[in-house]
């Protein structure tokens, strides 16, 4: 999973996961986002996009940036 956001003030962001009929759950602790060029910071979790759990369709992923209130999310279809 990649991550990017513009105008972030904290640099470490989590991910969370809340599959169908399920309640949220992080995917793990907060991690360090870099800053790259300017006011944007970025960050990843896992390796070549082909490692990590499978989630079945319709599972949300979220992305959440600390101190900021909105998540940025995907439903796997």
């Amino acid at each position: 999973m990649y991550a990017s956001r513009e105008g972030v003030r904290s640099g470490t962001a989590r991910w969370l996961v809340k599959k169908p009929g399920g309640t949220w759950k992080t995917g793990g602790g907060w991690k360090r986002a870099a800053r790259v060029g300017g006011s944007f910071v970025e960050t990843s979790w896992g390796r070549d996009g082909h490692t990590g759990p499978k989630y079945p369709k319709n599972t949300r992923l979220c992305v959440e940036f600390r101190n900021l209130t909105t998540k940025a999310c995907v439903t796997l279809k």
